[in-house]
């Protein structure tokens, strides 16, 4: 055998005990979670089991395929993720602050829609990033179809455009994505 195979095959071991560790420490990791959030019920136990695993395996699969280079993601900017972070609850702490004095206010100044934004985010991860922060933001939902979102909101009549803008920017910016 050669030096060049002795090689790959210690290469392969310690990819494989990697691996090995790796997965051990998210099924540890998830299986907690899954207990503190079921108080331990064992029942409930019984229930998640097969999600733990999956959840340990896929997670652990899609790790090591990054390193690999079969899913390579682009690097994120830091700085860019921080501010986008700020954006997304400061506009959270605004949208829940007005879904509450709506909820207040007799009758209801509701005039819901659905509206259709022209993404120029290439799809792929900075769209779905984009399409689950909107559904995350109180009064919104949304969902990608093909080259736009399309977003329910409470009030048409709001600057949703211009707000789903500047959230696009600072997604793509996180992305390095080139004219964002």
């Amino acid at each position: 055998m050669s030096t060049g195979q002795q090689q790959t095959t210690g290469e392969t071991l310690f990819a494989a005990g990697a691996f090995a560790a790796a997965l051990a420490w998210r099924l540890f990791v998830f299986a907690l979670l899954w207990w503190l959030l079921t108080s331990g019920q064992q029942a409930a136990a019984l229930f998640g089991a097969p999600f733990v695993v999956a959840a340990a395996v896929l997670s652990t699969l899609a790790r090591f395929s990054t390193r690999a280079g079969f899913a390579k993601l682009s690097p994120i900017a830091p700085l860019a993720l921080l501010r986008l972070i700020g954006f997304f609850l400061w506009h959270s702490l605004l949208g829940g602050v007005d879904v509450a004095l709506r909820a207040f206010r007799q009758p209801l100044p509701l005039q819901p829609d659905l509206i259709d934004y022209p993404l120029r985010l290439p799809p792929g991860p900075a769209t779905v990033l984009m399409s689950g922060l909107v559904s995350l933001m109180p009064g919104t939902l949304s969902v990608i179809c093909e080259d736009h979102l399309r977003v329910h909101v409470l009030d048409r009549r709001g600057q949703w455009h211009e707000d789903l803008e500047r959230l696009e920017q600072r997604i793509g910016a996180v992305y390095r994505l080139a004219g964002f």
